[in-house]
């Protein structure tokens, strides 16, 4: 039994519609300073399946033109899945 035609091969196409986040660069703001942001990265590592989150040091400076900011339930939701995907099945 063949089974590539059962379970065919994921292609990028199929990783940016199930996971549209991944491989965008989103900003935060500093907590107590206003001024002072920093980007996050969300990195797709294909090996394990999992979405990781890059954090740069904080900057005070303008936030670049068409850079989404980061929705907190964005961050909890990748870090569940993240832990989730990382429990062995039994």
């Amino acid at each position: 039994m063949n089974l590539n035609n059962l379970y065919p091969e994921r292609t990028y196409q199929d990783l940016k519609r199930l996971v549209p986040y991944a491989g965008k660069t989103f900003y935060e703001l500093h907590p107590d300073n206003s001024r002072e942001y920093r980007t996050v990265y969300m990195r797709f590592d294909a090996l394990n399946s999992k979405v990781h989150p890059m954090f740069s040091n904080f900057v005070e400076g303008n936030i670049p033109d068409g850079m989404e900011q980061l929705n907190p339930k964005l961050l909890s939701a990748v870090m569940r899945m993240n832990h989730q995907a990382s429990v062995p099945f039994h």
